[in-house]
Order: structure tokens, then sequence, then C-alpha cells
């Protein structure tokens, strides 16, 4: 018995870290119901398919190939049926919120483009009807307009949140609000989130080391943070003269392993090139090899 355990217990462990790292992932009820409000149509479906190529083909590989990354939890194909038969709330959260070791990607994409991503891949789903989008868009939310404004002497960003009823556009009161800049790799937040008050505005301050462009512009967003989905989402941006100027070469200008090939750094062309030597060199010692016993055989 003793015997026993000690050969099952390894497995034991493997199964308690899988079980660990991919716990159930619940979506809240009030999120299930979310809707896009416009029509998927093709061109969105193509809009999708480039964002997903660029942030999910590393670990989900491409919809029906099966050529998903081996990572736990398994990040799986997102053609499968058990993709398919989620509501398209329930993409739209995980897309999201993100749970390890998948990003959160609401810095990252906006809210349009993960949902161009969710028309992709309702294109491989079989059987799919999207909610109607006039007859639910009375049901899902407060809708929210953002304009931002800023103040170089206080150095204070001004956003202002208004709703959008059918009475005319209110201030939004307590809507939470995300200050974020744009960086090559994604979206930098500034501060922590903040609520409007009650005539709709908020107002964030920047570091007064914040890097720009050789001009010193930056370009500054601010969107509604709310995971409740009371509200449904917006954003804004504009290109800011806050930053500090710096005369900084782009990643892709400089030689880097992220950056393009004629750009790529000089040791890594010199072992490619070594190891294409190396590996041409053995085919050819092999095939005069083979040339040489053929003639032997034949004396």
């Amino acid at each position: 018995m003793k015997k026993l355990f000690y050969i099952l217990l390894p497995v034991i462990i493997t199964t308690l870290r899988v079980e660990a790292q991919n716990p159930s992932w619940v979506v809240p009820d009030d999120q299930k119901g979310k809707i896009c409000l416009v029509r998927f149509t093709s061109d969105m479906a193509k809009q999708g398919e480039v964002i997903y190529l660029k942030n999910c083909q590393s670990c989900h590989g491409l919809p029906t190939k099966k050529n998903f990354a081996s990572i736990q939890p398994s990040p799986g194909d997102l053609s499968e049926n058990k993709v398919g038969t989620q509501k398209d709330g329930e993409l739209f959260y995980r897309i999201t919120t993100g749970k390890a070791p998948m990003p959160e990607f609401r810095n990252i994409l906006t809210e349009d483009e993960r949902w161009s991503v969710i028309s992709f891949l309702r294109s491989f789903h079989k059987g799919y009807v999207q909610p109607d989008p006039e007859k639910m868009a009375a049901s899902i939310g407060k809708r929210i307009k953002l304009s931002m404004t800023y103040d170089t002497v206080k150095r204070r960003i001004l956003v202002k949140a208004v709703e959008l009823t059918s009475d005319g556009p209110v201030p939004a009161k307590g809507a939470e609000i995300v200050v974020f800049v744009k960086r090559y790799f994604g979206n930098m937040q500034l501060t922590d989130p903040k609520p409007t008050s009650e005539n709709g505005y908020a107002g964030f301050e920047w570091p007064q080391d914040l890097p720009g462009d050789k001009s010193g512009n930056v370009i500054v967003g601010a969107r509604v943070n709310d995971p409740t989905g009371n509200m449904q989402e917006a954003i804004v941006s504009d290109t800011l003269a806050i930053g500090v100027p710096t005369n900084k070469p782009a990643l892709t200008d400089t030689r880097a392993m992220w950056s393009t090939r004629d750009k790529a750094p000089v040791w890594m062309i010199l072992i490619y090139t070594l190891a294409v030597i190396v590996v041409w060199y053995f085919i050819i010692y092999i095939l005069l090899s083979v040339v040489d016993m053929r003639k032997i055989k034949q004396v």
C-alpha cells in the first residue's frame, strides 16, 4: 500500500497543480447578457482577424487548426463547441478581464477591437445567431460619451462624462474613469481610477517626468471602467503636449530581437549564418560520403 502511494504521488501532485492553475472561470450573471451594439459584418470579422493574429494566435493558434500552445491550463482551440456555446457577454468578459496565464486586454484593446475579435471567432461557430442590437440596446445599461480637456498650468487632465438618454445628454455621476497613455506594447495607466462628480467631471494630474516624443507629444486616452456592465464602455483619446521631449529612436529603428529582419542584432545574424553553414556542411559531407561508398562498392 505504501509503495502504491509513492507511485501515485507524482500523479496526485500534478493533478492538484493543474486544478490550482485552472479553477472554474465563472462569469458574473450580469455580464453574460452584454452584447455588441452593432451588427457583426465581414469587414468587422476581417479587422478582428488582424487583431487576433497579433494578440491571440501565439497561445490559441489558428481556429480549427488545433495548433494552440502546450501550456497549462490549455488555451484550447477557439473554434471548438465549448467556446461557440458561450454567450457573447461571456467571451467579452473573459477577453476583457483575463485570467492567468491569459492577460487582461482591457488596457490593450478597445471595446470595438474586442468585439471585432469576437466577430472573427463567431465566423467559426456554426449555428451562431447574433442577438439583435436594436431590440436589446434599451436593456443593456447606460450609454456614456466622454470628452477631454487639459490645463498645462495646473498640469491637470479634465474628463467629462455624459449619459445619453432618451431626453438628451445628462451628466454621468459616479462613472469610474481611467486615464492612460499609449505605449508601443499597449496602454499604460497614469493614475488610479476616479469617479465623476455630480457634474460628470473627473480630474487627473500627470507626472512631470512623463516622456513624450521629440516635441513632447503624448497620446492620452480616457475610458469608462465599469466591470459590472451597468455602463457601456466609452473611450476618448487625444494627442497632448504634456510630456518631456525625448529624442529616442523607435523600438523598430534599433537592432533588437523584437525589431524587423533588417535591424536584427549582429550576434543573432552571425549565429544564424554559422548554423546554416554548419547544417549545409554536414549535408554535403553526408552526400559525398554516400557517393564514395557507391564508388567503393563498384570497385
